[in-house]
């Protein structure tokens, strides 16, 4: 079967590309699609009268293309990609895949959610050589790792309005040819590295012009790497051992006739072969993983062009580059892969106070990286129905609070999502910070009142009169609607409650303690309180009191991780973004009982074809009191995995079972 492909842009690489898959005997080259009819007849002209689109949409509709690559500018990498892959297309697109990590996290959720093919065009990766050079290293023929140096540059005349130097096209050599070394680099030391240092030179664009690097990984291997579109570098790569190094020449663009040398002592050695272009076996390749049945390929996977994308970040952050798009200001909506999920819409229920109904999940906020990444994943969780957000005035010293302000406002979406907020954390848990601390939150919401604000942690040694008289306080000004305590026991809630009845004012309506089906053994931080008693389940469905329970999912102890924790595996090594080590699972939630509840959930799990974390969470949903669990995801898939539990409605019995209670 031969894979008919179509060309999206008209551009010099989409040429290279086009030429290749003339070349290749497995693709035919059948449509082209440009900005212009113009444009598209022109290339189409090129080769051979293949059909001409005079539009990006009319390729992808296109019924008899089975491949898309995606050649036009970086900044269109991760709209036409997703539109592709919504399409049904298979897609290979140029390096590098996407200006940040949050496209490529996009990216690759659309082919999950498509389940599409997708692959990054890094077509050395394909090449003979390349496999060389993992074979030497499989081989131990240089002993253990210890250094790697490569490089990809040019000296291109400085032009502020070239593709090269222009900030708004995702120029600079990070991006163009700098990404080529660091996939390399990490191919070799197979894995991400836990610290980027560089240094560089940027143009009056914003661009950089020249830049260098230091990757430290495990085990003290470092790997410099360095490029530039305005300084010529020796373009080859070099990995030394403990017993020798390998050099090679031409590691990018792989010539024919291509040579590995290998040097131990005085010692050489050379491996070589000759071989097609790198752009046909790419062409090639994509062929072989569709005939496979394949989504991704093992010469460069999803989670390859995702850690790359990690370090490029961290490459750009330290000289501080950041493209017009990623601005607070100027940033647009990303494109979200809208109707790939339409059946999972997250359920709403009322809130007695508030007028609009809530997501039966709440977005947990506090672990966004950044404004761009936090956008993609709000803006899926309100495209799936979701419309509650929680976060807090501590988190991330104000950033978090900050970054939802900014995307309420770019989205104009206010007054369509709940915020939850919270104040009065330890050691400022005393009334009289939670006027001046709200303020602050509401002046980084970009917002004139909270739709429930929580007090952090309690502090016993406070009357709970001075709370209530606080609290509202704030809700007779309108800065605050609904309120409650985070963190609180079941006496105090009770005596606060009591409180406020003879006073004749507002309750306690909302709590936020620790909720799930694995029991907190001991506090995940200091003064963290759960409300897994018995007692205090049957006080909140008595009282009416909806609980909003954090760590709804005991933080990744219903996933392998437990599983790695129990083999005395290092679980956490080469994760990314913030997440609970495994020290803290082991304290938290490892205990003879939650062992069995989770032996528990994988059986059901099991039963329903659904995940382990999806019966956790239904079971939270479940319960006979008012509940709206907090998720946490820090991926749009997490996110989609998370909402599965909504497919899962346990019986009475079951979760009776769940709950060690036959």
């Amino acid at each position: 079967m031969t894979t008919k492909w179509g060309i999206l842009a008209t551009g010099r690489i989409a040429h290279t590309l086009a030429n290749a898959i003339k070349e290749s005997t497995v693709g035919e080259l059948a449509a082209v699609g440009s900005r212009t009819q113009v444009n598209a007849d022109s290339f189409a002209a090129e080769y051979g009268g293949i059909t001409a689109h005079g539009s990006y949409a009319e390729l992808i509709a296109d019924p008899q293309i089975d491949a898309i690559y995606v050649s036009t500018p970086h900044p269109q990498h991760v709209e036409w990609t997703i539109k592709a892959l919504n399409a049904g297309k298979a897609v290979l697109c140029e390096k590098p895949m996407g200006l940040n990590h949050a496209e490529v996290m996009a990216m690759v959720n659309a082919a999950k959610q498509n389940r599409g093919f997708l692959l990054e065009a890094f077509m050395y990766r394909m090449h003979p050589q390349t496999k060389q050079i993992r074979v030497l290293l499989e081989s131990g023929v240089i002993g253990e790792l210890r250094h790697i140096h490569a490089t990809f540059a040019f000296n291109a005349p400085y032009n502020a309005e070239s593709r090269l130097y222009a900030a708004e096209l995702g120029g600079g050599g990070i991006m163009d040819v700098g990404c080529y070394p660091v996939s390399m680099t990490r191919m070799i030391a197979g894995s991400n590295p836990h610290q980027v240092t560089a240094t560089g030179k940027l143009a009056d664009t914003g661009a950089d012009v020249y830049t260098a690097a230091l990757l430290s990984f495990a085990e003290g291997v470092g790997a410099h790497v360095a490029t530039g579109v305005g300084q010529q570098l020796d373009n080859a790569v070099a990995i030394y051992g403990s017993l020798g190094s390998i050099h090679v020449d031409w590691p990018w663009q792989c010539p024919p006739g291509w040579k590995i040398t290998v040097k131990k002592g005085r010692d050489t050695e050379e491996f070589s072969g000759e071989s097609k272009s790198a752009y046909i076996y790419q062409v090639d390749e994509v062929d072989r993983c569709l005939q496979a049945g394949l989504l991704e390929s093992p010469e460069m996977n999803w989670d390859d062009s995702l850690g790359n994308a990690i370090v490029l970040d961290q490459w750009r952050s330290q000289l501080g580059i950041q493209y017009p798009q990623e601005t607070a200001e100027s940033m647009n909506p990303p494109v979200s892969g809208k109707g790939t999920h339409s059946s999972q819409v997250i359920p709403k229920r009322a809130l007695k106070g508030l007028d609009t109904e809530l997501s039966r999940v709440v977005m947990g906020c506090d672990n966004q990286p950044n404004l761009v990444h936090a956008a993609f994943m709000w803006d899926d969780f309100l495209e799936r129905g979701g419309n509650v957000f929680d976060t807090a005035h501590i988190y991330g010293g104000g950033r978090i609070e900050s970054l939802l302000g900014q995307w309420m406002r770019n989205r104009g979406v206010r007054n369509e999502v709940v915020v939850i907020g919270k104040g009065a954390h330890s050691p400022l848990n005393q009334p009289e910070h939670c006027r001046p601390q709200l303020e602050q939150s509401l002046d980084r919401l970009q917002t004139d009142h909270l739709d429930i604000y929580f007090l952090h942690r309690d502090n016993p040694d406070i009357a709970v009169g001075e709370w209530i008289d606080a609290l509202d306080e704030l809700h007779q000004e309108g800065l605050i609607t609904n309120y409650g305590g985070s963190n609180w026991t079941q006496e105090r809630v009770a005596l606060a409650n009591e409180f406020a009845a003879k006073a004749n004012k507002r309750p306690l309506s909302v709590l936020s303690n620790q909720f799930s089906l694995a029991r907190m053994l001991s506090p995940v931080w200091p003064g963290c309180v759960a409300a897994s008693q018995d007692e205090f389940r049957a006080f909140l469905e008595r009282e009416n009191i909806a609980l909003f329970p954090w760590s709804s999912q005991a933080r990744g102890f219903f996933t392998d991780r437990t599983d790695a924790i129990l083999r005395k595996e290092n679980s956490t090594l080469g994760q990314e973004f913030t997440q609970p080590s495994d020290a803290e699972l082991e304290r938290c939630w490892m205990s003879d009982d939650n062992l069995e509840r989770r032996r528990r959930a994988y059986l059901l799990a099991d039963k329903y074809e659904l995940e382990p974390i999806n019966v956790a969470l239904a079971y939270v949903l479940g319960q006979n009191f008012s509940v709206f669990p907090l998720i946490g995801p820090r991926f749009l898939w997490e996110t989609a995995s998370s909402l599965k539990s909504f497919e899962l409605s346990l019986s009475e019995e079951e979760i009776a079972w769940l709950d060690l209670r036959d």
